[in-house]
């Protein structure tokens, strides 16, 4: 999942802070690390997250997704990002990605490949942007299967606190579909960093509420 900067206010593709479509500029980076605390029908929960991405080419992104969900599951994964197309609406990129995932500490490989479409927006009162990916991924050595279709729909307001929305929703082969909506809000802080502040809706079987705490940065 960049953050536009009132620099980019005016071009139509200004780039997301989460990467998706967009590429990062080589020799820049962008790192996004959030805390999810949820109340369940088992009990308290917290989630743990972090996305590092950096442009090594104009046409080339490496990075590291890692997640850790209390001590039952995770995954650690690295990624190459590539461009598909960077058209003046809308632009395409494939992601693949490779490392593990564990269940309660046993780790087995993972394989994720992603397809991205992004575009950025502007009207009379509002710019903003559109990131869509939809995920096949691998896991527990290739034995299970789950496709996943994400959205994230953010405004840009220089400056200001900015609402964003994201939805996540998972199917695996053979099991229960699930789904996530996180209202947000982006708050600016210096040297070009972002507080995240989102309560988070998952129904994955039983629902459950959530308070998702994030920190964007730039590097």
């Amino acid at each position: 999942m960049r953050t536009a900067y009132a620099a980019c206010l005016a071009v139509l593709l200004a780039p997301p802070a989460d990467g998706g479509a967009w590429l990062e500029v080589p020799g820049q980076g962008f790192a996004a690390a959030s805390a999810t605390f949820r109340q369940t029908a088992s009990g308290a929960q917290h989630e743990l997250s972090y996305y590092g991405a950096y442009g090594i080419t104009p046409k080339l992104t490496l990075g590291v997704d890692l997640n850790q969900t209390g001590g039952q599951s995770g995954h650690a994964l690295v990624f190459a990002r590539l461009p598909l197309r960077e058209g003046a609406r809308y632009r395409l990129a494939a992601e693949a990605a490779f490392g593990g995932n564990h269940d309660r500490g046993l780790w087995m490989i993972m394989q994720k490949a992603t397809l991205s479409y992004g575009r950025g927006f502007e009207t009379a009162r509002a710019s903003g942007w559109l990131a869509i990916d939809a995920a096949y991924e691998l896991r527990n050595s290739g034995l299970t299967a789950i496709w996943k279709l994400d959205a994230t729909l953010g405004l840009n307001r220089p400056g200001k606190a900015a609402p964003m929305l994201q939805i996540e929703t998972a199917k695996p082969e053979g099991g229960r579909f699930s789904y996530t909506l996180t209202p947000a809000l982006r708050y600016p802080l210096p040297s070009g960093h972002e507080l995240i502040l989102g309560l988070e809706h998952r129904n994955a079987g039983d629902s459950s509420l959530g308070l998702k705490l994030g920190l964007w940065q730039k590097f």
